[in-house]
């Protein structure tokens, strides 16, 4: 009864935290409208990586994490930002074709499919039935909002460019899942890739106008988007997956649109309408249902699952076994605890 406790607790806080992170991110277009419509968006998501990728290795010095821990995983990690790269390319290639609607849609709702199918194929973990109900009515929710946009034209690559974005965030989620679970810290895993995914991405600061970069609300827009949609963010998405897997986070993250309509509602006088507001209440439901997902912890090593927020300096691991003598993945082994080093 405790170990059982002991989960459902576990995938109940990374869930949360993972769904917050979705919030957050729905903060990224309103915040581009309001401080600088007249942005690049290849620019403005340049720049926010590499604000980004900046606050993530902050956080990860500030975690005592260090660059040599990452021997053994830069193959891994190479991939990963060249996925968190081509995301960006791909993503504002679409919704500059295509319409933002549609390519949100298409981004976001193709992310948990690719992730799925990722999971059954590579790692031969085939999706749980409440995993694949929760996944199909957030798409179908995702849709109904995006439906209750204006229309954009339909253009075949701009398709094409937001499945490459849903592709390569299922890609570099289930990059991070796995390096974590190997060992690696999840703030330098995330570190590691914004870091080399700004690197690779800043020559689209060249693309279209910059402007904006050096007006005050350019600064407070770039310094938004960076520490917050990506700092924060990720550093949230990174605690999820020592818990949740990749499926499921990427899934929980779909509450990204329920922000984004909103705001566009409130601050920038959008109607939501009938559709769109069932589409907020759809993907509210699938989002606890797929939170819900007991599967959603895979059975990889407890050391790779510490819970808790990131250890910060000066603390070190030690043992502990619940009262029922089983860590979180029912094993007698002793799970992990962290305590200060005074």
């Amino acid at each position: 009864m405790a170990h059982d406790c002991s989960v459902s607790d576990s995938i109940r806080r990374a869930s949360t935290v993972v769904l917050f992170a979705g919030l957050l991110c729905g903060t990224t277009g309103t915040a581009l409208s309001r401080l600088a419509p007249q942005a690049s968006p290849l620019s403005a998501g340049a720049m926010r990586l590499l604000v980004g990728g900046v606050a993530l290795a902050a956080v990860a010095l500030v975690d005592g994490r260090r660059p040599s821990e990452l021997a053994g995983h830069r193959t891994s990690l190479a991939v990963g930002a060249v996925a968190v790269a081509l995301y960006q390319v791909c993503f504002f290639t679409g919704t500059t074709r295509t319409g933002v609607a549609l390519a949100t849609v298409t981004a976001l709702g193709s992310a948990p499919v690719f992730s799925g199918l990722i999971d059954a194929i590579v790692l031969r973990r085939p999706p749980s039935l409440r995993w694949l109900a929760g996944t199909v009515a957030a798409v179908l929710g995702v849709a109904l909002i995006a439906g209750g946009q204006p229309a954009a034209r339909t253009d075949v690559g701009g398709i094409f460019a937001a499945l490459g974005a849903g592709l390569a965030w299922a890609v570099y989620a289930m990059i991070g899942r796995q390096r974590i679970a190997a060992g690696l810290s999840s703030t330098t895993c995330m570190a590691a890739m914004f870091v080399g995914g700004a690197v690779l991405s800043a020559p689209l600061l060249a693309v279209g106008t910059t402007n904006w970069i050096v007006t005050p609300k350019g600064v407070a827009l770039a310094l938004y988007l960076g520490i917050v949609t990506v700092g924060v963010v990720y550093t949230c998405l990174g605690w999820g997956l020592r818990t949740l897997s990749a499926p499921t986070v990427v899934t929980v993250t779909l509450a990204e649109p329920i922000t984004a309509a909103l705001l566009a509602t409130v601050v920038l006088d959008q109607v939501i309408g009938v559709s769109g507001a069932l589409g907020i209440a759809t993907v509210s439901a699938a989002l606890v249902i797929t939170a819900r997902d007991r599967r959603s912890i895979p059975s990889e090593p407890a050391q790779s699952r510490r819970r808790g927020p990131p250890f910060m300096p000066g603390q070190r691991e030690l043992p502990i076994v619940s009262v029922c003598g089983q860590n979180a993945s029912g094993s007698s082994a002793p799970a992990r605890v962290s305590e200060r080093v005074e």
